[in-house]
């Protein structure tokens, strides 16, 4: 997945693909979904892969033109462990339409705090969104950590 959202970003800037491009992508993202995401609902924690707490919860997954993401809102977040890689009131950085955020356990984690709407995906702001890559329910961390 990380190939395909390099290319599309690449060749098009986080600008909003052209339609017949916005299904083939977010087809491929849908189909390619991990499979526990499928069977869990969402009430369940999610964690790094190295076993910390993300969000108590989450609220949906979201499919746009750059990838797929969990959203959950700063209720649900462990803000606790999160860490500012860009001030989100910074001045710099006031047409930026997201805040970039990690966990430090060396799991390398992006987290990404929505500042503005974009056309390329259904974003809300005032929520947090993780790739669905980087998410593990408990029990594959505990098997991880075993290990």
């Amino acid at each position: 997945m990380k190939l395909l959202n390099d290319e599309l970003s690449n060749k098009y800037n986080y600008k909003k693909l052209p339609e017949e491009e916005s299904n083939i992508a977010r087809s491929i993202y849908a189909e390619t979904l991990p499979a526990f995401l499928l069977s869990m609902d969402n009430n369940n924690p999610l964690y790094t892969v190295n076993g910390s707490l993300i969000c108590s919860s989450f609220d949906r997954i979201v499919i746009g033109d750059y990838g797929a993401y969990i959203e959950f809102s700063p209720e649900q977040a462990n803000k606790d462990l999160f860490a500012v890689t860009i001030r989100i009131d910074d001045v710099r950085y006031a047409n930026v339409k997201y805040a970039w955020r990690t966990i430090d356990d060396g799991s390398q984690i992006k987290i990404y705090y929505q500042k503005n709407t974009v056309s390329y995906a259904d974003y809300k702001p005032k929520k947090y969104y993780v790739s669905v890559y980087e998410v593990y329910p408990a029990i594959i961390t505990q098997l991880y950590k075993e290990n």
